[in-house]
């Protein structure tokens, strides 16, 4: 098997002479608390008890509810690394109930982002955070996310489509 080579001493270099390990072990930091504090305050949800690095292309974990379940929809909260950015992502439970609420809101305008291809991506529709989100500021950051979170549960489970 073939490597880029060149990358692979790129990423070298890049430890090497900037604080990119210890920068990522931070963020990670603050992705787990975000998590810890939100289980605390969204006491109805039950949450992944992972939180998942997709090769630094988005981290996130997920969000359970018996409200949600019934209707076949999950929740994650997603960091967007290239982005960096925060999304709240409603996703099927499978490409098949994903590709029913996909369709069903197809024609109709929501407030939310829908995914152009449900069939490979993992959600159906999406909120973004603001990009300038100030980090330092814990409190704001999880009443923002708790708010987006609660807005988003309400607006799926009171469509009555399943």
């Amino acid at each position: 098997m073939k490597f880029d080579v060149q990358k692979l001493n790129e990423y070298k270099y890049l430890l090497e002479t900037t604080n990119l390990q210890q920068d990522y072990q931070e963020f990670m930091t603050l992705f787990r608390f975000i998590r810890r504090q939100l289980a605390h305050t969204l006491v109805n949800f039950s949450f992944s008890g992972n939180i998942i690095e997709n090769r630094m292309d988005f981290s996130y974990f997920q969000l359970l509810s018996p409200e949600l379940n019934s209707i076949g929809v999950k929740l994650q909260v997603v960091f967007v690394h290239a982005d960096f950015r925060f999304e709240i992502w409603i996703s099927g439970y499978n490409r098949k109930i994903q590709c029913l609420y996909h369709d069903y809101f197809i024609d109709k305008s929501i407030p939310y982002i829908l995914n152009p291809h449900p069939s490979t991506v993992d959600y159906i529709f999406k909120v973004r955070l603001n990009k300038d989100i100030d980090l330092s500021d814990s409190e704001y950051l999880i009443a923002q996310l708790t708010k987006e979170i609660l807005a988003l549960v309400s607006f799926i489970t009171n469509l009555h489509i399943m």
